[in-house]
Parts: C-alpha cells; sequence; structure tokens
C-alpha cells in the first residue's frame, strides 16, 4: 500500500525536476525499506526466547510456539501453572478455578506471600487468588475446549507473558505448613 505511494511521489518530483520547477530530488525511502516483512518462524522463535524464561513454560510451548500453533502454545503454559501450583501446595485432587481459590484463598491460603495484616496484604492475597482463578476460568477453559481460541501471535504473546508471571508469583510464595 505504501510502495506505490512513495513511487507516484517520486515519479511526481522527476517529473517537477524536468520542468525546472525543483532544484533536487528529495531522498525517498525505497519502497521495500517500507514494506515490514512478516515475522518469520525465527524471528517468533527470538520474541519467544527473549521474553518466556520459566523452564516451565518453555517446555512446554516453545515449539508450538514457534510452529505457529499458538492456541496449543498458551494451552500448555497454563497447564504448566495450575500443575505446578498443584504441586507446591500439595492439591492435587483439586484443579482450575476450584485450585486457584483454594489455594491462594484470602481467609486460609495454602500458598500466601504476606501475613495478611494489613489492607493493602489482604488485598494482594485476594486480588491474587482472582487472577489465579481468572486465568483459569478466562483463558485455560476456552483455550482448552475451544479450537485456535487465539489465532494471533500478538496474543499468544501476551498471554504467556501472563502465565509466566502467573508462575513466578506462584514459585515466590510461601507454603502454609
Amino acid at each position: 500500500m505504501t510502495a506505490p505511494v512513495i513511487d507516484r511521489l517520486r515519479r511526481f518530483q522527476e517529473y517537477i525536476l524536468e520542468l525546472g520547477l525543483a532544484q533536487a530530488i528529495l531522498a525517498l525511502p525505497a519502497p521495500r525499506m517500507l514494506a515490514l516483512a512478516a515475522p518469520s518462524a525465527e524471528a517468533s522463535s527470538a520474541i519467544f526466547a527473549k521474553t518466556i524464561t520459566e523452564p516451565e513454560i518453555q517446555e512446554v510451548s516453545r515449539d508450538l510456539f514457534a510452529s505457529g500453533h499458538y492456541s496449543l502454545a498458551v494451552q500448555e503454559a497454563y497447564k504448566a501453572v495450575e500443575k505446578f501450583v498443584q504441586r507446591k501446595a500439595r492439591a492435587h485432587g483439586l484443579s482450575g478455578t476450584k485450585l486457584m481459590l483454594n489455594v491462594f484463598s484470602a481467609d486460609s491460603p495454602r500458598l500466601f506471600w504476606t501475613e495478611r495484616k494489613s489492607p493493602s496484604e489482604e488485598d494482594e492475597q485476594k486480588g491474587y487468588m482472582m487472577l489465579y482463578a481468572g486465568a483459569m476460568l478466562g483463558i485455560r477453559n476456552p483455550i482448552t475446549h475451544e479450537f485456535n481460541w487465539v489465532e494471533d501471535q500478538d496474543v499468544a504473546l501476551e498471554l504467556l507473558l501472563f502465565a509466566q508471571h502467573l508462575l513466578r508469583r506462584a514459585r515466590s510464595a510461601k507454603a502454609a505448613s
């Protein structure tokens, strides 16, 4: 779209120069310089490698993301988060939203970051409980039950980064004894 416009501008400048109405031609970029190539599989892999660094997510999602299977890459990442939380909280009988509501419960959490003595600490626990439960309900479930829920590379990367954040937060949580 941009290349034809640049070509027309270039021809118009040459015409004005030939007529003697202009003394020089502006240096316009070559049309091919303006056309951004679609990200290649290599570029996608490089973006993934730079941003997704948690081994649990890399292991299950890297190849799927690089090959353009974005829905499956995201699905596997959220399964990795779920499995990590199950193992750390020793909550093997629970899964999905119920698991997250139970493990990060505001009243008696199995995993927590603070002693929840101040309103801010209570809010943090309650907010992350909702984020974990929401991730299972709003991301993992639709991706698991529907075909190609995520087809866009950028959306997939955002969801993978969110999964990575949840995994890191779960890793840094203290486990109730």
